[in-house]
């Protein structure tokens, strides 16, 4: 974002670059409380009803000294095809993305693949937990020495429908340690030929999970895992998933007695 108006053309307008404004009030740490008494509009209507033939010169101006800017820079052309170009993209905005891609990292190692030093990063995260920090927003920014992600508000999700996510497999959490160690042992089992070994406890959240074939007499690793790890030639087909039906617990889930091999 740069602070001089793009130059005019085609059938282009000057209007209110509001997402400039935004991430100039959440830097200067304005409200929407503040910038609707600044401008007299309320923040949920800008899109309606600011414009520049809206908004008197006088309260532009103060607008701009309130974001400590220019007047200039609060304005952008418009045109019916205009799109901004994704490397135009915000740090912020940057930042949020590669969060919904990679879940918990380490600060060090998300800076590192940005390609952003450690100052720049810290101030990205800075301006997206004030972006977050809304009532509207579900998300909120967890940022540590040594973790940084996205978590959501707590209390928007009942225990029940929690634990209905949950039970069905569709939680974005990794495999607790217990399921982890169940599957790791079953394929270790598959690949070297011996029964399958997974304790019963297990196989329901495994099978929510689709980590274990949708069909069998016994335990077996979905063929999406066996495919993702190199050891099947290729996925379960959307073909054959229709007919087996949703996944569920095989039919004789007793695992063999302990020795047994």
């Amino acid at each position: 974002m740069t602070d001089q108006l793009a130059p005019s053309g085609g059938t282009s307008a000057v209007v209110f670059d509001l997402t400039f404004w935004r991430t100039r009030a959440m830097e200067c740490r304005l409200t929407d409380e503040d910038l609707t008494a600044l401008t007299g509009i309320p923040t949920a209507d800008f899109g309606t009803h600011l414009t520049p033939h809206t908004l008197p010169a006088a309260t532009l101006f103060t607008l701009a000294r309130a974001l400590n800017t220019s007047a200039e820079s609060l304005l952008r052309q418009s045109g019916p095809t205009r799109r901004p170009a994704p490397e135009a993209a915000g740090h912020a905005t940057v930042l949020h993305a590669a969060l919904l891609e990679a879940d918990r990292i380490h600060p060090d190692d998300l800076a590192s693949a940005l390609e952003w030093t450690p100052h720049r990063l810290k101030r990205a995260a800075a301006t997206l937990a004030a972006h977050l920090d809304q009532p509207s927003s579900p998300h909120r920014l967890l940022h540590t020495d040594t973790v940084i992600h996205l978590t959501t508000v707590p209390g928007l999700l009942d225990p029940k429908q929690r634990q209905n996510l949950h039970n069905s497999g569709h939680t974005a959490a990794s495999l607790a340690p217990g399921e982890a160690a169940a599957l790791t042992r079953l394929l270790h089992h598959t690949v070297t030929g011996l029964p399958a070994d997974v304790p019963p406890e297990q196989i329901p959240r495994l099978a929510g999970r689709r980590l274990l074939a949708p069909s069998g007499e016994q335990p077996a690793p979905h063929p999406d895992v066996l495919f993702a790890l190199g050891l099947a030639a290729r996925p379960l087909t959307r073909t054959e998933a229709a007919a087996d039906g949703p996944a569920s617990a095989p039919a004789a889930a007793t695992p063999p007695p302990p020795g047994a091999r």
